[in-house]
């Protein structure tokens, strides 16, 4: 394939997969769009995948109002040997994408069930009748109240489902009394921190009346409290209580050094009155006639109880300020355990394990002041589910191995297993025959029973996979996450908000406040029946690709005209002559370069890479490994060619572009002192995208400060603070008096001064600084580019600021020096795009890590799950498993290219893992100073100490560690699953937790970034990093993670890695297949030789080189082993660090906590 035909693919493949994303997604019309405060909550329409199937399943099978329920197709012989076979090819890609499960071949399918009759009687003792439901027969659930729940788990085998299948709870709720009358009243009724609804005065008619509209409101009970303020106050209280006593038909009780009267309404006549004030009264009237007044005290408290909430009432209009308030209050609640709302707010949901973490949630609920919680007490129940262990599991085994044509799966409740086998049409009857006699042959009928569910008819497996639905919805609408949404049509779409949360099928949106009217009135007046997201910035950055590939092949001059050759062949880029001579250190340009280093710590490898490119005329390629210095090397190659340009007395703009605008920010950064702004650089972009460092050099806020509407530090500031700073230093007497005078404008520049300054430093910026996919005139709506507007801005002020269209639309981008950084991780069109704008370009990268993520999983996985089989097959080919960095690197001339050799990331036992991938391009050495690795000091930069002890497991002088984990993987569509990992990732985890030397650890984070914190916990496939994920909210909520496949981790670094390989030598069906020594000999499963995506060196290089004090791989040794580049891994770790097996971690733990 052609260097062009590879990019245009490329390009393809993204267009596609933008058209997929851009697809409106249905919205389920029956919910209304809820809009509290600035959050609007929207449910996705769940059968719009089964309706879309439907409407095929009827147009090719020719029936009428298909029903999904029944789970299959049942056609005629003669009608099925009728139906094209590219029918059914096609309807299986389309049940692919709206997870059916369907085969274009009929099915004969059964069930056996074991002998579960005494479990069920067990189970009937305590809980009367089984329920006769499909959630229970399919899935075992079942609803206990706690009392039953403690009595099942007696039973023998029958077990509770807690990993997958929690336990959950269910309490309705109302707004409560409390927050209706503050809402209302403004004002504290209530007393806090009383069980129940209790006032210091009875309540006014009208806060009565309120109440009784929302609930039946009764008085419950009075209570009056008598103090005494006297000296042997015990036989005061006794005297006065024996007064009141005789005197009244009250019953007074001693009780906290007070006297206590409780009068319940229903006894209130009993006592001689109709109203409890009367009652007061007397009591009063009593201590008026007997005591002085100064030695006692007399209070009351009202108690109240309101029952059945008004929901009618409450749904009307005339309480529809009063649901908004308690819909903010909801949407505003913060509160740890996972817990859920229903749509309407009438119910709250969570999960629980223990009786315990249930009892503690119920608690909490209950604090929470502005609803009230519905309880049962002992006749609450809850929603459990069960298994039935009837020995199925081992008997699914004993089928795969001697019926392997035959797929099965167990019920979730255990209680049956299904099988099934497809037969090509006209084969029915033979294909059945044999099944009876293998499953008599297999099947113990004193243990088991089966039936086959024989048909005349053709029958069609036709099901939906909810589950999978749910989580392959949810995480592709994740990808969506922080976009614009719309509805109507995409020429006039009405605004929603941004997309803050996917819980599905709900999507959670965040709106601007500045267009809440805006959304009001457009979910008031239309009907929200679809929405899409706007993915702008994704269209216009397929249309800058595509516009490249244009440029390259057009006759239209370029600043670099050359560009257009060495771009597919390096080699084509100039030369330098007379490298040799220059590069030697006599040379009176190596002397000139090494006296004027703005960095003083750069290595001879860096050295001689930032001078060849300063020396390059058209193009420079340097490889940059991981931790090398690369933005410390960036900025060295930035100051040089603006001193270059001083030394010559001319202007220059040079172009900073990566990937991410950490990696520019970073650049850019590092040019920052307190001596000179010789490098002035302007950072382009959205400024609500940049993180602060970013901000420091953007537009907006150089504008902000000329304007005096912002005082905060930005780089025309920092320009005048470092003239200030020399006004200081300044000696000379003659001047002083004129210094000081200027040095009081600076300290307290006026709006002149300001102007001054900011226009001066726009005149003679130097440096743009922008990501790569920003660059560009037009967009996608053929409209100037923000990176357009903001470069004429700068470089033509007078025609931006006169509007001179007409001169502005002949301006073509241009700068001098292009600088690319993570240019490995860039598709040859998106490198190519900024190059096409420099006379020059300097290209950094590394070819020994990830190419652009085309061959991924997801990558593959959403193409073949749009349909796109054969683009996903054309980027799986060997033309793309290369980078166009790497195709310029080995190309280019020796005398354009640099290789940086040393890193000051990793601990040097870290750096021997991954030093064999630079083998063949001069090494990779560790620069940190021996005396200081060791330091146990963690301020020290260059200390990579953790000081980590743990028993056997961890100890201060181990860097690097390999668990070996021997469990079978499992495979998930493309992906795979290691359940063995996982649970070794858990005992690790709780290792690093009770560590000694973690205190001293965290005293030091705790003083740290974000991602100094974080625990980087990786590995090669989707799946795995899911079902992980699943098990830190389980386990380990409380420690800080970064969970990402090692894909998305490139460019990341943590102190501690932990990396999941997943692939093993043996392979199961499912978490809960047992080993079978009988049938798989000693492994007790069947063998499997493949490395997956681990194969890849440049993923298993960027997985490994992530650590900077602590690495711990997890996988099986003796698989990986087999292959050289592992088993070198595998050697490092046993030579310099531990290799510790799963069985002994997990002892260690459970011996040790």
């Amino acid at each position: 394939m052609s260097q062009k035909d590879i990019w245009k693919k490329y390009i393809t493949a993204q267009s596609k997969i933008l058209a997929h994303k851009s697809k409106p997604i249905g919205v389920d019309t029956s919910i209304q769009a809820r809009l509290q405060g600035q959050k609007l909550t929207l449910s996705i329409d769940q059968e719009i995948f089964k309706k879309v199937f439907q409407s095929e399943v009827e147009r090719i099978f020719k029936v009428k109002d298909f029903d999904f329920s029944r789970g299959y197709i049942l056609q005629g012989i003669e009608e099925s040997e009728n139906i094209a076979q590219l029918d059914l090819s096609k309807l299986k890609e389309l049940a692919e994408i709206c997870y059916i499960e369907f085969n274009e071949n009929p099915i004969i399918e059964g069930s056996i069930e074991g002998n579960d009759r005494l479990i069920k009687e067990e189970l009937r003792k305590i809980i009367g009748e089984l329920p006769d439901n499909d959630q229970f027969q399919s899935k075992g659930e079942i609803h206990l109240t706690m009392e039953e729940w403690e009595q099942c788990q007696l039973i023998e085998k029958l077990s509770f489902k807690t990993s997958t299948d929690k336990p959950s709870a269910r309490f309705n709720i109302s707004p409560s009394p409390k927050f209706i009358t503050e809402a209302i009243f403004n004002s504290q009724i209530f007393l806090d921190g009383d069980n129940g609804l209790v006032s210091r005065e009875e309540l006014s008619s009208e806060v009565s009346q309120c109440l009784n509209t929302y609930f039946d409101l009764e008085t419950k009970e009075v209570r009056i409290y008598v103090k005494l303020d006297t000296i042997d106050r015990e036989s005061a209280l006794n005297k006065v209580r024996i007064k009141i006593k005789e005197c009244t038909r009250f019953f007074p009780m001693i009780s906290n050094d007070e006297i206590v009267i409780i009068l319940e309404r229903r006894k209130l006549k009993k006592v001689g009155h109709t109203t409890f004030k009367e009652a007061i009264r007397e009591v009063e009237n009593l201590l008026t006639q007997n005591y002085i007044e100064s030695t006692y005290q007399i209070s009351a408290k009202y108690y109240y109880s309101c029952k059945n909430f008004n929901w009618n009432y409450y749904a009307s209009d005339k309480a529809i300020e009063l649901k908004k308030k308690f819909e903010d209050n909801i949407s505003q609640l913060d509160v740890n355990g996972g817990f859920r709302f229903d749509n309407s707010l009438r119910a709250i949901y969570f999960n629980f394990e223990t009786k315990e973490e249930l009892l503690g949630k119920q608690s909490l609920i209950k604090s929470i002041p502005f609803f009230s919680v519905y309880d049962r007490g002992n006749k609450h129940s809850y929603k459990f589910n069960v298994k039935f262990e009837t020995g199925l599991p081992e008997l699914r085994d004993i089928l795969r191995v001697k019926c392997p044509e035959i797929s099965t799966r167990i019920t979730k409740n255990g209680q049956k297993l299904i099988f099934r086998q497809f037969y090509k049409t006209g084969n029915k009857t033979e294909i059945l025959a044999r099944l009876r006699n293998q499953l008599d042959e297999v099947v113990d009928s004193v243990k088991f029973k089966y039936i086959i569910n024989d048909t005349f008819d053709e029958k069609y497996l036709c099901e939906e996979n909810f589950d999978k639905k749910v989580e392959w919805e949810e995480e592709k609408l994740s990808n969506l996450l922080r976009e614009d949404f719309y509805f109507g049509t995409p020429r006039d779409k009405l605004y929603l908000g941004k997309l803050q949360k996917v819980d599905y099928p709900d999507l959670y949106f965040v709106v601007d406040s500045e267009r809440l009217e805006e959304v009001k009135l457009n979910i008031n007046e239309n009907e929200v029946k679809a929405i899409f997201p706007d993915l702008k910035g994704d269209r216009d950055k397929i249309k800058r690709l595509e516009d490249t590939g244009i440029k390259i092949d057009s006759k239209d001059k370029l600043p670099n005209d050359n560009a257009k050759v060495f771009l597919y062949d390096s080699s084509k880029a100039k030369k330098i002559e007379n490298i040799e001579y220059l590069l030697n250190r006599a040379s009176s340009e190596w002397k000139d370069f090494e006296k004027n280093l703005f960095s003083k710590s750069l290595n001879d490898s860096q050295k001689r890479a930032i001078f060849k490119s300063v020396h390059a005329e058209e193009l420079s390629i340097i490889q940059g490994p991981p931790g090398t210095g690369k933005s410390t090397a960036i900025a060295e190659i930035i100051w040089q060619h603006v001193r270059q340009s001083q030394t010559e007395k001319r202007n220059t703009r040079i172009l900073l572009t990566s990937e991410t605008n950490l990696a520019v920010d970073n650049a850019i950064d590092r040019l920052k002192n307190g001596n000179n702004n010789v490098v002035k650089p302007i950072r382009f972009g959205n400024a609500d995208n940049l993180e602060s460092e970013g901000y420091f050099y953007s537009l907006e806020a150089i504008q902000k400060w000329k304007v005096g509407i912002e005082k905060q530090n930005n780089t025309v500031a920092h320009w005048v603070d470092n003239i200030v700073s020399r006004v200081l230093n300044q000696d000379d007497v003659k001047i002083d008096s004129a210094l000081e005078k200027w040095k009081d404008h600076l300290l307290n520049p006026n709006g002149e001064t300001r102007k001054l300054f900011a226009d001066k430093y726009l005149e003679y910026a130097n440096l743009i600084g922008a990501t790569g996919s920003s660059i560009g005139k037009l967009n996608s709506e053929n409209k100037w580019t923000s990176f357009f507007r903001s470069y004429l801005n700068v470089f033509n002020r007078d025609s931006y600021e006169s509007r001179n269209f007409s001169e502005l639309n002949k301006v073509s981008i241009s700068f001098d020096t292009v600088i690319m950084d993570e240019a490995s991780k860039a598709t040859p069109p998106e490198l190519a795009l900024p190059v096409l704008f420099g006379k020059k370009s300097i290209v950094v990268g590394d070819h020994r890590q990830l190419p652009p993520m085309v061959d991924g999983e997801e990558i593959k996985d959403l193409l073949v799950s749009i349909g796109e089989q054969d683009v996903a097959k054309t980027l799986s080919g060997k033309d793309f498993q290369i980078s166009q960095f790497e195709r310029l690197f080995m190309q280019i001339d020796e005398s354009i290219k640099g290789t940086f050799d040393t890193q000051y990331r990793m601990h040097p036992a870290i750096n021997d893992v991954i030093a064999q991938f630079y083998k063949n391009d001069g090494g990779l050495n560790c620069g940190l100073p021996l005396e200081e690795i060791y330091h146990s000091s963690f301020d020290r930069w260059d200390s990579r100490y953790h000081g980590l002890n743990y028993k056997n497991i961890i100890a201060p002088e181990i860097h690097t560690i390999w668990i070996n984990v021997t469990t079978p993987e499992i495979q998930e569509g493309t992906s795979r699953v290691n359940f063995g990992e996982i649970e070794a990732i858990g005992n690790i985890l709780t290792v690093l937790k009770n560590c000694e030397g973690r205190r001293e650890f965290d005293q030091w984070l705790s003083k740290q970034s974000v991602e100094e914190k974080e625990i980087g916990v990786i590995s090669f496939y989707g799946s795995q990093i899911q079902q992980i994920g699943k098990m830190l909210k389980r386990k380990h909520s409380d420690v800080p993670i970064r969970l990402s496949t090692v894909d998305r981790f490139q460019g990341m670094e943590r102190n501690i890695i932990i990396v999941s390989m997943v692939r093993s030598n043996i392979i199961a069906a499912s978490e809960d297949q047992q080993p079978n020594l009988d049938f798989y000999g000693e492994l007790g499963f069947p063998k499997q030789e493949s490395l997956g995506f681990a194969e890849s060196p440049n993923r298993l290089n960027v997985a490994l080189s992530r650590a900077r004090r602590l690495l711990i791989v997890v996988g099986n040794g003796k698989h990986f082993g087999k292959k050289d580049i592992y088993k070198k891994v595998y050697d490092s770790i046993q030579r310099n660090g531990k290799i510790i097996g799963a069985g002994d971690l997990h002892k260690s733990v459970e011996e040790y906590g």
